[in-house]
């Protein structure tokens, strides 16, 4: 973590300290965030609890009253959403899940290690999975859950996510209302509730009749977000950016396929189980 000056660190310091007192008196004592606990506790790390307040922090200018507004905020979304049922308890549609790859390269350059794929042309005879934003987003939240839980948030150079946009095959795609409200709601919730935890954003095989995906999604983030943005429209580019890619379509080192570099199990935290556990219980009871 690192500091400008005295009143970033006076701003941080605060928020350390006055953490249980917010969660008890503007967050009914939810404690959880990306799975992990905030308060004192057996699953309580101090190292991982400090590296996730400094996001919110640096997210919000170390402004004190900004920071802790927007700290409740996530930490009661997160208790009406449950991004962790979303994650690692729900099934998804299938046209949704076969789109959306999750990769991890330890030999990648710094916090390119964990990597999120939308592969939106797989999606052109499939423009049902938008028809219901909830669902689209519960799959999309479980995808960025679950790669949250590839990171190493005492590592600063693995506590960050990467993200890559393919729409090779979409140029049919039009300004169809209902995707473009579905990107809006899920850049909304990016945003808001997962602070400082995007390193780069890539579209790729982005052909020139496509600017608008571009053009929409620039309208909706800010501009410490945008100028992690890179748009590439020959897709076999990346590989400059992502060595550990493919080499087939990404131009990448690896011989392997996106599929075969897919991974599908995420272990849960340990509070998460613990959660979840809880959560069962309660039910039975």
């Amino acid at each position: 973590m690192k500091f400008d000056n005295g009143t970033e660190q006076a701003t941080f310091d605060k928020v350390v300290s006055e953490l249980p007192s917010l969660i008890k008196t503007k967050c009914k004592g939810y404690d959880e965030l990306y799975g992990y606990q905030l308060l004192p506790g057996d699953y309580y790390k101090e190292s991982i609890v400090k590296a996730l307040l400094y996001k919110f922090c640096k997210a919000n200018n170390f402004e004190y009253e900004g920071t802790t507004s927007a700290l409740c905020d996530t930490l009661n979304w997160r208790r009406e959403f449950d991004p962790l049922s979303a994650a690692f308890s729900e099934r998804h549609d299938d046209a949704l899940v076969n789109v959306g790859i999750l990769t991890k390269y330890p030999k990648e350059d710094s916090n390119k290690r964990v990597v999120t794929w939308n592969l939106y042309g797989a999606l052109i005879t499939q423009k049902h999975v938008f028809d219901d934003i909830n669902k689209f987003l519960r799959y999309r939240i479980g995808l960025m859950e679950r790669s949250i839980g590839l990171l190493d948030f005492e590592d600063e150079s693995n506590n960050f996510v990467a993200q890559v946009h393919d729409y090779d095959g979409v140029s049919m795609w039009r300004m169809d209302p209902q995707i473009k409200k579905c990107t809006k709601q899920v850049i909304a919730v990016f945003q808001k509730h997962y602070p400082e935890l995007l390193s780069a954003k890539f579209f790729i095989n982005v052909p020139s009749l496509l600017t608008w995906v571009y053009d929409v999604v620039k309208k909706f983030v800010n501009e410490e977000t945008r100028k992690k943005f890179v748009v590439l429209n020959d897709g076999s580019k990346l590989g400059q950016y992502l060595t550990s890619a493919p080499s087939k379509l990404y131009g990448g080192n690896s011989k392997d396929t996106l599929q075969a570099q897919n991974v599908k199990e995420v272990k849960p935290s340990d509070y998460t189980l613990y959660l979840f556990e809880q959560k069962v219980s309660a039910d039975v009871e």
